[in-house]
């Protein structure tokens, strides 16, 4: 993440790191928001006094000029306040979201496996909207509570007794609701994870919703996605249940209190201690200093913002597998690549141990090994898309951990087995990255590619929008193939990337590449025997290193286990 874009992520699980997204909006919310609460506590007194000069017959004018203004003044800072309100939660949304999101690309193929993607955009849509109202809800207790405190005070200055009677009911209340809602954070966790989990199956189910089609098993499918369902249920459930329960006793409390205090309040006037306007002022008191108990709902609301911070916290801490912060760039060279005991584990599992490989600048070499050898692995190291747990990559003299990512994927070029076009044209698809690509270059990589023929068949050819047309798998990859071959330079990385094409167009598109791409260096990821018999040179992957390194021909005639790879 480039330092310095945004403010840091908030602090795990607190509203107040949340804030600091949106500092400016926070302070509006907090100012408007005093300011009305402010009026209202002027309110009771002005009109108490308003009462008692009626009653004695004097004429309230100056106060009733007062109270209008007031009113006036709260209705400005009501609208301020829910301006500012709205402004947070979207500011507050949109920084969680563009952090979640350059985090998940920071994290990069690792960190893909580490968070599914259903589960990461269930944290990115639904835990980023519920943490966005945590700042505004956290404004309006703060208000309210500093309201309660000069509320009680106002009780007390009007009687002391009216001031112990509403504590003596209200601490104890309070302790109880407060007991009761620390209960709820564990349900709210609880049911963030399931719905994060049904939708990283529902993801990984539409995803493979033709292979699920055409073995007939979407009701397993469904069976599966929706098997969290009824324990997501039960904690929704426990939720609701805790929120009812919370909700009735601070109702009781409410109640019990407010009598309790204004029968205290009537005996005073029976007893002369108070005037009417007194007791009109007390009971208005009474209501703001009851306000804390009436917030008990937002306690339990900030439970649920603290369960779903927490799992965008969880995602942003995560350390990305690739090092960032290098600067260096390549020196000039022909692309000559080298492996020196490189050792990869992911999620656990030893995927290369202590490997080593030179790739001659201009050179085509295949990898070749079974599923499982660590073929992709090492095809991942040359960009970086990947880093290796120990060892190096050093191209053309230079070690790949000391150059900058950006610039070091500008030298190399992947093609992969499944591409996926990005843009709004073909032309666009081809260019993905790198707009600055002359149109010749394109047109050329494309007749490479053999993707030419068809895309002019296209009725807008190269600038048909992807919406309007569909693609084969093999016409996929050969817009794969030459997408890498326009933006290639150095090095061209080659992973099954013509695994879905015919025998006839395979070979006419390896032949267009032996060809055209004569002195670039390549890296063919090979499950074809054809395929690694074009390349001059194969390495060959057995648990993790090489077990050997020479031409096709010479492995094919002299190894029995090597023909048995491709068996």
């Amino acid at each position: 993440m480039e330092a310095g874009a945004m403010p840091t992520a908030p602090p795990r699980g607190t509203a107040l790191g949340l804030a600091r997204l949106a500092p400016a909006g926070t302070a509006v919310s907090l100012v408007c928001a005093t300011v009305a609460i402010g009026t209202s506590l002027l309110f009771p007194s002005l009109l108490a006094r308003a009462v008692d000069r009626t009653l004695v017959g004097a004429t309230p004018a100056g106060t009733l000029v007062l109270l209008t203004a007031m009113l006036l003044l709260r209705v400005l800072a009501e609208a301020g306040s829910g301006l500012a309100r709205t402004s947070v939660m979207t500011r507050v949304a949109a920084s969680l979201r563009y952090r979640l999101l350059r985090q998940v690309f920071d994290l990069g193929l690792p960190g893909l496996r580490r968070y599914p993607a259903g589960d990461l955009v269930s944290r990115m849509t639904g835990n980023a909207a519920t943490s966005s109202g945590a700042v505004p809800v956290l404004v309006e207790m703060l208000v309210v509570s500093a309201v309660s405190l000069a509320g009680l005070s106002a009780l007390s200055l009007i009687d002391w007794r009216l001031g112990v009677v509403f504590l003596a009911g209200a601490l104890p209340s309070a302790w109880l609701l407060w007991r009761k809602t620390n209960n709820s954070y564990r349900c709210y966790e609880r049911y963030a994870e399931l719905q994060g989990t049904i939708a990283a199956r529902l993801a990984d189910a539409l995803a493979g919703r033709r292979t699920i089609r055409a073995s007939g098993t979407a009701a397993r499918e469904v069976t599966r996605i929706l098997d969290p369902l009824r324990a997501l249920a039960r904690c929704g459930m426990e939720n609701w249940a805790i929120l009812r329960t919370v909700a009735w006793r601070a109702e009781l409390a409410l109640t019990g209190i407010r009598v309790a205090v204004l029968l205290v309040a009537g005996l005073g006037v029976a007893d002369g201690r108070m005037s009417a306007g007194e007791f009109l002022a007390a009971s208005m008191y009474l209501t703001f200093a009851l306000g804390f108990l009436d917030q008990v709902h937002h306690v339990v609301y900030l439970r649920e913002v603290q369960a779903s911070t927490n799992r965008v916290a969880e995602v942003l801490a995560a350390e990305p597998q690739v090092r960032t912060g290098c600067s260096g760039t390549l020196p000039p060279g022909p692309g000559a690549l080298s492996f020196r005991q490189v050792t990869v584990r992911l999620q656990g599992r030893l995927v290369l141990d202590g490997l080593d490989l030179v790739v001659p600048a201009g050179t085509a070499v295949a990898l070749v090994g079974r599923s499982g050898a660590g073929k992709t692995s090492l095809a991942l190291l040359a960009a970086r898309l990947i880093d290796p747990d120990r060892g190096s990559v050093v191209i053309d003299g230079m070690d790949t951990a000391l150059v900058d990512p950006v610039h070091l994927r500008r030298e190399i070029a992947y093609a992969f087995d499944r591409p996926v076009l990005l843009g709004r044209t073909i032309r666009e698809a081809l260019t993905y990255g790198r707009p600055e690509t002359p149109s010749a270059q394109v047109e050329y990589a494309a007749r490479v590619a053999e993707a030419d023929a068809f895309i002019r068949r296209l009725p807008q050819g190269f600038d048909t929008t992807l919406d309007d047309t569909t693609f084969s798998g093999g016409e996929l990859q050969r817009l794969g193939l030459a997408r890498a071959v326009a933006h290639g330079r150095r090095i061209l990385v080659l992973d099954d990337a013509m695994s879905s094409l015919d025998t006839a167009t395979e070979a006419k598109v390896a032949e267009a590449l032996t060809e055209h791409l004569a002195g670039r260096t390549r890296l063919l990821v090979a499950h074809r025997a054809t395929t690694a018999a074009r390349a001059d040179l194969v390495a060959w992957l057995d648990g993790g290193r090489i077990r050997a390194c020479a031409p096709h021909d010479v492995l094919w005639a002299g190894d029995a286990d090597y023909r048995a790879v491709f068996a």
